[in-house]
C-alpha cells in the first residue's frame, strides 16, 4: 500500500520530534517527548511507512521501544 499524504505529514512530524529527543538531555523532558512519540506512532495513518523514516529516527524509536527495528538494519 502506497503512504498517503497524511501519513507522509505524520512521517515528518515523527521525524521533528525525534530531532527534539535527540537536542534535549533534559530527563523530564525527554519522558515527554518519548510520550508524545509513543502516541504519534499508535495514532498514526495506517499507511505510514516506517522504513522511510531515517536511520537514526528509526533507531532511537527502537532504543525507546516504540518501534522494532528489523535484523538487516
Amino acid at each position: 500500500m502506497a503512504e498517503s499524504a497524511f501519513a507522509a505529514i505524520q512521517r515528518r512530524q515523527i521525524e521533528i520530534t525525534v530531532g527534539e529527543l535527540l537536542l534535549t538531555d533534559d530527563y523530564y523532558i525527554r519522558l515527554e517527548i518519548a510520550e508524545r512519540l509513543h502516541h504519534l506512532i499508535a495514532h498514526a495513518d495506517p499507511s505510514l511507512d516506517t522504513a522511510r523514516l531515517s536511520e537514526s529516527a528509526r533507531e532511537e524509536l527502537a532504543e525507546l521501544g516504540i518501534l522494532s527495528l528489523p535484523d538487516a538494519l
